[in-house]
């Protein structure tokens, strides 16, 4: 599939001007999850914790008062940390303009599919593994029944749905997997890492979290927790393909 635009500038292209006008009020860099804060809400971004740098300090400044449009931009930072905090700080402001609670599961017709996953989603892969025709899934962990990334040429040409993990926009990969799908499958982003774009919801179904407990969220991302924990904290919220 063609991409005219690196997705990261499509991004920062739709929320540049509300970003310049915000600031970062907190943010919690924890083993799952990075959490920031600006005055428009809290968005979350995967923590490649197996990425960050070796030392006493992972962060040389405190982020606190920082311009949001600044922290956004970290998003093309070859750090994955930074470019967590970046994609975060982008979610701050898009998924918290979305309401209606959806869900993957209930929304598309997944049976008898060819489906590939990049990224391993297990309550998905427990509930689409019996109604699908197969279910390929993608990881950089040794999972068992997964295919590494770079399998993903050969197999995603194959597929009727793709899913793709938002995960893929802090380790730059979105793009490398929209290559290999076909124009005719259905592609869809998951997860809670995944920005709410109108610009990046021409190219896929978006399917995310918005943080509706602020205080809740950054209390257990700060806590190592992970997203079993958040769900208290907030609702699965999505934005269709146009």
């Amino acid at each position: 599939m063609k991409i005219d635009k690196l997705f990261s500038d499509l991004l920062l292209d739709e929320c540049g001007e509300k970003l310049q006008n915000l600031q970062i009020k907190d943010y919690v860099l924890g083993l799952s999850y990075v959490a920031v804060e600006t005055e428009a809400g809290v968005g979350l971004a995967y923590t490649f914790r197996e990425a960050i740098k070796n030392g006493c300090n992972v962060m040389n400044e405190d982020l606190r008062r920082t311009s949001a449009g600044k922290a956004a931009a970290m998003i093309n930072s070859n750090d994955l940390l930074e470019a967590a905090i970046g994609l975060a700080t982008i979610n701050s402001v898009l998924n918290n303009s979305y309401d209606d609670e959806s869900d993957i599961l209930g929304d598309i017709d997944f049976q008898h599919k060819d489906v590939g996953m990049v990224g391993f989603f297990h309550p998905v892969v427990e509930k689409l593994s019996p109604i699908v025709n197969n279910l390929y899934f993608f990881e950089l962990k040794d999972i068992a029944g997964s295919f590494r990334p770079e399998y993903a040429k050969r197999i995603l040409p194959q597929c009727d749905i793709v899913i793709i993990s938002g995960t893929t926009f802090v380790n730059k990969t979105t793009e490398d997997f929209f290559h290999y799908i076909p124009a005719s499958s259905r592609k869809i982003i998951l997860g809670p890492s995944t920005p709410l774009s109108e610009k990046l919801s021409e190219y896929a179904d978006l399917y995310s979290f918005k943080v509706t407990d602020k205080k809740g969220c950054l209390d257990t991302i700060a806590r190592g927790g992970g997203m079993r924990q958040l769900k208290t904290c907030g609702k699965k919220v999505a934005l269709l393909s146009k």
